[in-house]
This record gives C-alpha cells, sequence and structure tokens, in this order.
C-alpha cells in the first residue's frame, strides 16, 4: 500500500471511529437501544465508574439492558462527546473521549458530570466497534439545577 493509501486509510479509519462514539453519545440521549447495540462487540465491556458506586456489564446485550436500567424514569438525559486521540494499530483502536452529562429523575434525583472514556475499539467490516468503553469521573454534581427538560421526539 502506498504511503498515500495509507494516509487515506488511517483518515477513513478515525471518521468511522468518530461516528463510532457520535452514535453512542445519539443513541444514549434519544434511547435508541437498536443503535446502542450496534456500537458494540458481542462480548463488549462497558464500564462506568468505579467500585463501589460503579456500574459494569459485558456483552452487547447486557450492554443495553445497562442502558435501560441507567435511562429508566429520566425526565431528560444527554451526552456531549469529544473524542480526542484516537491510535490505530491494525484492526484494533484506543481512543479517549471527553463526555459530558446531564440528566434529571426520577423525581427530583439531578446529575451532571464530565468524564473520560478510555476506549477500545475493533474492525468490523468497514465500520469499529468498543470492545471496552470505561468512563472514568473528573466531575460529578448531584445538586439541584434550574432549568426545564423536554420530551424528545423520535419522530421529529
Amino acid at each position: 500500500m502506498s504511503d498515500q493509501q495509507t494516509r487515506l486509510q488511517q483518515f477513513l479509519d478515525e471518521a468511522s471511529i468518530r461516528n463510532t462514539i457520535a452514535r453512542f453519545a445519539d443513541s444514549a440521549t434519544r434511547c435508541d437501544y437498536s443503535m446502542f447495540r450496534s456500537v458494540w462487540a458481542e462480548d463488549g465491556e462497558f464500564i462506568i465508574g468505579s467500585a463501589p458506586h460503579g456500574q459494569h456489564s459485558k456483552g452487547s446485550e447486557n450492554n443495553v439492558a445497562l442502558l435501560r436500567k441507567l435511562r429508566a424514569d429520566k425526565d431528560f438525559f444527554v451526552q456531549f462527546a469529544l473524542p480526542g486521540v484516537i491510535e490505530i494499530n491494525g484492526d484494533k483502536a484506543v481512543t479517549r473521549t471527553f463526555v459530558h452529562e446531564a440528566a434529571r429523575g426520577p423525581g427530583e434525583k439531578f446529575y451532571r458530570n464530565h468524564c473520560i472514556a478510555f476506549d477500545q475499539l475493533q474492525r468490523a467490516g468497514v465500520d469499529w466497534v468498543f470492545t471496552v468503553r470505561s468512563f472514568q469521573y473528573i466531575w460529578l454534581d448531584t445538586g439541584h439545577f434550574a432549568g426545564t427538560g423536554f420530551p424528545l421526539f423520535p419522530d421529529a
């Protein structure tokens, strides 16, 4: 493969990895469980925080179940993801993604955070999927905040 072809393939792989990261945030925000399942390797591992208050699941179906549990009874939830460095080595990649989330519910429960997702991905055809996604908090706030949450309309 020529240097130009190698650089083009790297560009395409990085774009596909950024798309996987964006699809994760979009599907988590909109409760699109089918899309959420599609970003995981069959045995992918989802880690949020650390013991004793962390959450952990392994396997695409268990990862979807964990998202369903986390999203249950929320008035709203939104995740913003800013992909950082992407390092590709053949059919495997590691990334760091900077994430901000905000949610309210059920009731008067509030949640905002900044974290880093330490990601491991593998090539799946022309796409990339997570083999490990581990969120480590930088800042967490569970205090009351003002504002109004509006439901998302899936067909809008």
